[in-house]
């Protein structure tokens, strides 16, 4: 059996500081919060600091994208970036072999939208005077895809149903509640209704300022995705976007942790499919302790995340091929 790269590191979850009112409340080990202020009017977090217990951490070996020991892939690797020796039946015997000792493990595929709008707006005028003037207009809210992004999330269908058909499993898809992560969704897995799919405000973009992230009304997307369910969304409105404050890398950090606690404890399905955005990619990254890796638009990042909150037998890791 395929053993992962190195021994995963057991980290007790962080500790909640008393002198911060929690960014989220936890509830059940669930964190739930459907309040503005308590996303964006929060107490400052400093640098690496996080009011969220967190212990789910990026299992390498499996792929070559968060692997420290391959090389660095270009955008969109073959077959998802899954390295040259490793088959899909080598991660679902990992997750077998965890499962019999009590440890969880989950395989998520992180699907960055096509290219929207607001990519097309900022490269064309400029980093600089996107954030100055252009991020704020009216035009580019809840930005669409482009045609290009379209042709981009048929490629990832191509590729997702290449892998699909040769031993990928995907259980569910939870997706981002902005026009451009529906849109490439439904292109996406087009050929897939039968995977269920719903949507959750926690995997969408930054937060505030950008009114390309203001999310447009739940009950006219439910019209228009009827193969989405929307029952998590809790507000018609955006409950979360404001023009004034957009999110510090330490709140999208803890947002990150919040859905990736969702998900891997609250969802049954153990191979979950996630349309989102490049900052709650890199977010999920870093609380992980996945390596940087710049995740292309359209591009599917598979993580494979193991509870480290149990103790963990040290036969699985010790890389033997007998495991």
């Amino acid at each position: 059996m395929h053993s992962p790269d190195t021994t995963t590191n057991i980290a007790a979850p962080p500790r909640t500081k008393e002198n911060h009112t929690p960014v989220y409340i936890a509830e059940d080990q669930l964190v739930l919060s459907r309040t503005h202020s308590s996303l964006l009017l929060a107490p400052s977090l400093a640098r690496g600091e996080s009011n969220v217990a967190f212990s789910l951490r990026y299992v390498p070996g499996f792929f070559k994208q968060g692997t420290p020991s391959a090389e660095l892939p270009d955008a969109n690797p073959e077959r998802l970036g899954l390295l040259d020796n490793v088959t899909w039946r080598d991660v679902d015997a990992y997750v077998i072999s965890r499962a019999a000792q009590g440890v969880q493990v989950k395989l998520l595929l992180f699907l960055r939208h096509g290219e929207g709008a607001h990519n097309v707006a900022e490269a064309t005028y400029g980093t600089e005077e996107w954030e100055r003037y252009y991020r704020k207009l009216a035009k580019y809210t809840d930005a669409k895809l482009t045609p290009l992004g379209a042709q981009q999330a048929a490629k990832a269908a191509e590729r997702l149903d290449h892998e699909l058909a040769r031993g990928l499993e995907i259980d569910e898809v939870v997706v981002s509640p902005l026009e451009r992560t529906l849109h490439t969704s439904m292109i996406a897995y087009q050929h897939h209704e039968d995977i269920p799919k719903r949507s959750m405000e926690w995997p969408r973009e930054t937060v505030g300022v950008c009114t390309c992230d203001l999310r447009g009304a739940i009950s006219a997307k439910a019209l228009q995705y009827p193969l989405i369910d929307f029952s998590d969304v809790w507000s018609d409105a955006d409950p979360w976007w404001t023009p004034n404050h957009r999110e510090t890398d330490e709140h999208i950090d803890d947002r990150a942790r919040v859905f990736l606690n969702r998900v891997f404890y609250g969802h049954k399905a153990a191979r979950v499919g996630v349309v989102t955005h490049s900052g709650l990619t890199h977010a999920a990254m870093r609380v992980i302790g996945h390596r940087e890796y710049n995740v292309a638009t359209a591009e599917v990042v598979p993580f494979l995340l193991e509870d480290t909150s149990v103790h963990v037998v040290p036969s699985l890791l010790s890389g033997k091929d007998d495991m």
